[in-house]
C-alpha cells in the first residue's frame, strides 16, 4: 500500500497528472458520445475554477490555466469535427496566441469556453475562444489561438469540408495580429 501511495506521490511530482488524465478523459468523451459537428460551428465546453487554478492570490484563474484550457477546447474540436488526420502534415502546432482578459475568472466559479475556427490560410488555421461565466454570462476573456501546419497545405485541406469551401472574410482583429506577428518575424530574421 505504501509502495503505491509514494508512487502515485512520485508521479504528481514529477508530471502533471492531472492534465493527462483530463486528456484520456476529453478523448475517451470524443470517442463514446456520438456525432460530429461542422468545421465551422462554435463548440463549448464546460470547466470549474478549482484552487489548481488560482494565482498566488488565490481569488482568480492564472493566465497560464486560460492557455491549458485552449488545449482541450482544441483536443475536443478535432475529435469533434473529424478533422484529424491531416493529410501529408507532419504536425499541426500551436504557433501563437492572443489573449485579452477582460475581467478575472473568479475562484470556485463554473464557466465555459466557446471556440470556433474563424479563419485560414495555406500555413494555418484560427480560432477565437470566449471564456464565459455561467452565472452572469461575462465575457471574462478573447483569445485567437494559430494552429500551424508543417508539410501540407490547409487551403486545400480545408476544402473537403463542404462549409468551407469559400473562406469567410478575415475578422479585423485577426487581421491586425498576423500583421504584427510578421513583422515580428521580420524584426528576429534580422
Amino acid at each position: 500500500m505504501w509502495c503505491l501511495a509514494a508512487f502515485v506521490a512520485l508521479l504528481y511530482a514529477l508530471c502533471d497528472v492531472n492534465y493527462f488524465i483530463r486528456i484520456l478523459f476529453t478523448i475517451l468523451h470524443v470517442m463514446v458520445v456520438p456525432g460530429t459537428i461542422k468545421v465551422t460551428d462554435k463548440h463549448t465546453i464546460y470547466g470549474f475554477c478549482t484552487t489548481q487554478d488560482v494565482d498566488f492570490l488565490l481569488n482568480h484563474m492564472n493566465n497560464g490555466r486560460y492557455l491549458r484550457e485552449l488545449d482541450f477546447c482544441r483536443f475536443y474540436w478535432y475529435g469533434r469535427t473529424r478533422f484529424w488526420p491531416l493529410g501529408n502534415a507532419k504536425n499541426l502546432l500551436q504557433g501563437e496566441c492572443m489573449v485579452r482578459y477582460r475581467r478575472m475568472l473568479p475562484i470556485f466559479k463554473a464557466y465555459k469556453v466557446e471556440t470556433q475556427l474563424v479563419w485560414w490560410d495555406e500555413r494555418s488555421i484560427y480560432f477565437e475562444h470566449k471564456f464565459i461565466t455561467l452565472h452572469d454570462g461575462f465575457i471574462r476573456t478573447v483569445a485567437y489561438s494559430r494552429q500551424r501546419a508543417i508539410g501540407a497545405d490547409l487551403l486545400e485541406y480545408v476544402k473537403q469540408f463542404p462549409e468551407c469551401r469559400e473562406r469567410p472574410a478575415q475578422p479585423t482583429v485577426l487581421k491586425g495580429w498576423i500583421e504584427a506577428n510578421e513583422a515580428s518575424s521580420l524584426q528576429l530574421r534580422k
